[in-house]
């Protein structure tokens, strides 16, 4: 008896469209681009949803038929060549490969393309179309997805994240392989209902309330054994398309009713807790001031609105700045990306001073706070390749070019030359800088960074800056989401 063969592929980009700086082949590359034979070899063994559809097809004794995996930081809109790129490998594999009888897909949900506003919807109608209606498709997604209908009625079902920081992507990806294996030898039947409600939701971890409270009744509801999944999708308000709300999706075994009803009352526990999406951000000048004044360290400033992690440029000045001002001491900054002032650095080399025109270069002045003139100590250069080492993505080698770290006066700032969001701890300890000896830490993130670092963080305090990913919703030229929505407008009914 031969062995079911399964497609795997994942194409992922979280598209903040309020940055111009757009994601092409250079940024994918820079990256994750694989194809065929090299993806299994870069996936194994770490903690992402394509290790974990790995290791369910193993166990269930399938082929995995890997096509092309391509991921770039959070930027502007991805390319349309790119699109055109990735799915014509997608589409191509399925027409010219034989016997293949499942699709599994790793998405992120809230990507942008040229011209194409609900591109993963394209991308999974496309597969679609030449897979034919009776192919399981399968697929993962970042909870921050933006569901679409065409998205749901061209795919089987979705295994979003549960968690935020994103520490289940491998058991997610386990959960997506043995259910497909459960479609291939037809012992389920899913369907799927999907239900978006009018809020937009700030970032708020998934350990804390309301979400604690909505993943139990998700968990109780999961209980019932006709129940595949249920998801509570916060959604990507920055993505601007008319899809960025928070929705909920539920899976069934071939029970539409009990689909819809599970829908109908996640939305509205969720509505009913719609004040409690939002949360409080501090300046730059309050932040520094309060963790300056705190008796122990770590204390931990993130930097939410400069997030690369969505969208951000990475490069804003803005805290740097209150720090300098502040005369703070003992400061471990990740990080700038900035290769211009990576290069003046290294020719000057360890232990010179060097002035620089510091960060600020990605975006308008009123965004980045524009270069900051500075002098440093170059302290350490490095090749910027380090593994992650905390519980989310584990086992994931990044690259971001060459690094450097500056002191400023007490302020070691990591320079790098590319951007990516600084979640794991081994981003200073890559330079040895160890992260549990300062008295600060400022994190160019939004929740990402509370998986490695939260547990050594005394306290933790949240920023906001005119950065490309704030939330500050109100200071925002939103053009295409739907209105009305909570909290931009409030005097109005939601009907489930």
């Amino acid at each position: 008896m031969k062995k079911p063969r399964v497609f795997v592929a994942e194409f992922k980009h979280e598209t903040n469209c309020f940055s111009p700086n757009k994601a092409g082949m250079k940024e994918y590359r820079e990256r994750l681009l694989k194809e065929s034979d090299e993806i299994i070899p870069y996936f194994i063994g770490t903690r992402t949803e394509i290790s974990g559809m790995i290791e369910a097809s193993e166990d269930e004794g399938f082929e995995i038929v890997p096509i092309i995996a391509a991921s770039a930081t959070p930027s502007g809109l991805t390319t349309k060549e790119v699109f055109d790129f990735v799915k014509g490998k997608i589409v191509q594999a399925i027409n010219n490969t034989k016997d293949v009888d499942s699709i599994l897909l790793a998405l992120h949900g809230a990507m942008v393309c040229e011209g194409i506003p609900d591109a993963e919807g394209e991308l999974i109608k496309a597969i679609r179309s030449v897979a034919g209606p009776g192919m399981p498709i399968v697929v993962t997604l970042d909870l921050h997805g933006n569901v679409t209908e065409t998205m749901v009625k061209n795919a089987n079902v979705f295994f979003p994240y549960e968690n935020y920081p994103h520490t289940d992507g491998f058991e997610r990806g386990y959960e997506a392989g043995k259910c497909i294996a459960r479609m291939i030898r037809r012992e389920i039947s899913p369907v799927m209902k999907l239900r978006h409600i009018p809020i937009i939701a700030q970032t708020i971890e998934t350990t804390s309330e309301p979400h604690v409270g909505l993943l139990k009744k998700v968990h109780k509801w999961e209980e019932n054994p006709k129940v595949i999944n249920v998801v509570v999708m916060h959604g990507f308000p920055l993505s601007d398309i008319p899809d960025v709300t928070m929705s909920v999706m539920a899976i069934t075994d071939g029970d539409s009713k009990l689909a819809e009803d599970i829908v109908d009352d996640m939305a509205k526990t969720i509505w009913e807790k719609r004040d409690r999406f939002q949360k409080k951000y501090l300046s730059p000048e309050e932040a520094v001031r309060e963790a300056m004044e705190f008796p122990s360290g770590p204390v931990i400033i993130a930097d939410a609105a400069d997030n690369p992690g969505g969208g951000g440029t990475g490069d804003s000045t803005f805290i740097l700045r209150a720090l300098i001002k502040a005369g703070a001491k003992n400061v471990g900054l990740a990080f700038i990306p900035d290769p211009e002032s990576v290069h003046q650095a290294i020719k000057a080399g360890i232990g010179s001073k060097v002035k620089l025109s510091l960060g600020g270069k990605l975006g308008p002045k009123e965004v980045t706070g524009g270069p900051l003139e500075i002098v440093a100590t170059v302290k350490t250069i490095a090749d910027g390749q380090f593994f992650n080492k905390g519980p989310m993505m584990k086992g994931v080698l990044n690259n971001i070019g060459r690094m450097v770290v500056l002191d400023a006066d007490g302020i070691e700032i990591v320079v790098a030359e590319r951007r990516i969001q600084p979640y794991d701890a081994e981003i200073f300890r890559r330079v040895g800088i160890e992260p549990t000896g300062k008295k600060i830490i400022v994190l160019k993130s939004a929740i990402h960074y509370k998986a490695s670092f939260g547990p050594m963080a005394k306290k933790i305090l949240d920023v906001d800056t005119p950065a490309y990913h704030s939330f500050n919703f109100w200071s925002l030229n939103f053009k295409n989401i739907a209105r009305p929505v909570y909290p931009l407008d409030k005097d109005f009914e939601y009907v489930i």
